[in-house]
């Protein structure tokens, strides 16, 4: 469907990923998703451009607000609310923030139009383990992910702050550390 380069990293508050995507579906198209969060993995900030359309969201004040295509939108959010996008970050940011399975509160930005919609989701904490992708080996933690909405369900696994493998959703298949990213196992 796509592929997404990626950056991640810690930040001045906390952590940032910022990444150039290129889909196939509904038609092909360039996207950009920059999202920040703080010390304790919640939002700061999330831009995500479509082409299309256009979304840049802060918390304040108990809602997610900022603009959509230009115009001021405001969705319900508290601190612990989570952010959802056809992206491994939000993924990632979530896992960071849980210990444990959880149900969660969740608002999710619809696939190109970046309409948000209010949604439940399940994370369960499986195991930890070591997982093989193309971009090499990884001790990570095993999540399954439910939509509790559609009942859409998948496996993935994260190491420290990225998605390493995301059964029918995402696959690694080329990796850089960096300085503060996690390091392949070696064989």
């Amino acid at each position: 469907m796509g592929t997404e380069d990626f950056r991640c990293a810690p930040g001045a508050i906390g952590w940032r990923y910022v990444s150039e995507i290129e889909r196939e579906e509904p038609s092909n198209h360039r996207e950009t998703v920059d999202v920040v969060v703080d010390a304790s993995w919640r939002i700061v900030r999330a831009r995500i451009e479509t082409g299309s359309h256009a979304i840049l969201l802060e918390p304040r004040d108990g809602t997610l607000s900022g603009l959509r295509n230009g115009r001021p939108i405001e969705v319900p959010w508290d601190e612990w609310s989570h952010l959802d996008y056809l992206s491994p970050a939000f993924n990632a940011i979530t896992a960071r923030r849980l210990d444990d399975t959880a149900e969660i509160d969740v608002v999710y930005l619809a696939p190109v139009t970046l309409e948000p919609t209010e949604v439940r989701q399940r994370y369960e904490l499986l195991d930890r383990e070591i997982v093989d992708t193309p971009a090499g080996r990884f001790l990570a933690a095993r999540w399954r992910y439910t939509a509790l909405t559609s009942g859409w369900t998948s496996e993935l696994w994260t190491a420290d702050d990225v998605v390493v493998r995301y059964d029918r959703a995402f696959e690694l298949i080329s990796y850089a550390p960096g300085r503060t990213g996690p390091f392949p196992l070696n064989d």
